[in-house]
């Protein structure tokens, strides 16, 4: 979709991406910046490049924190390595601050954010726990353990799901020395070590 002018004619800034109605180009935030004195907080885990928005005990969190849900948690081609891991230290993190309320990007806003990260810390663990159960001496790919994990019946799109949570988890396993991994670039499989 691009932005028209007054004219009804479309911009585009210096990369080539529509400018909007506003005239200037997207800015990019990472870790210390600040914006309108909300001090911007990367947060990975859910996607690489999550961040937050923090100012007065207010923390505005996208989907890092969610009320009734685990965010999804995958690994994705080209993702970071170890999006779980990221996830449980932004959780850890988010402990450490204890915004008074959080804003999230679906539902209610939390008011005991410190809470809600140690019951999402803690449904990780029981699924890593559950992953490492899962696992046996035969080789297995990621997809047969979410079989066991998430059910056989799962549509198509939660199924995607499913498999990239639980590689996120598997990999995890595989750095804590809890599972190891075999494979090429057609095939990857996973065991108990």
């Amino acid at each position: 979709m691009r932005s028209a002018s007054a004219s009804g004619e479309a911009r585009t800034g210096r990369s080539g991406w529509p400018t909007g109605s506003c005239g200037t180009e997207p800015l990019l935030v990472y870790e210390g910046s600040e914006v309108d004195g909300w001090s911007v907080l990367e947060l990975p885990g859910h996607a690489d490049g999550h961040v937050g928005f923090l100012r007065d005990g207010v923390l505005i969190g996208g989907d890092h924190l969610l009320r009734a849900i685990s965010p999804a948690v995958g690994l994705y081609p080209d993702s970071r390595p170890d999006p779980l891991g990221d996830y449980l230290a932004s959780l850890e993190r988010t402990i450490e601050l204890a915004p008074r309320i959080v804003y999230p990007g679906h539902g209610e806003p939390l008011g005991d954010a410190a809470s809600r990260a140690r019951e999402l810390i803690e449904h990780h663990r029981v699924r890593l726990d559950d992953t490492a159960a899962a696992l046996a001496r035969r080789p297995r790919s990621a997809y047969e353990v979410s079989l066991e994990l998430f059910g056989r019946e799962l549509p198509q799109t939660q199924r995607r799901f499913a498999v990239a949570e639980t590689l996120s988890h598997l990999e995890r396993l595989v750095r804590d020395g809890r599972a190891s991994r075999a494979g090429d670039d057609n095939r990857v499989t996973y065991t108990s070590p």
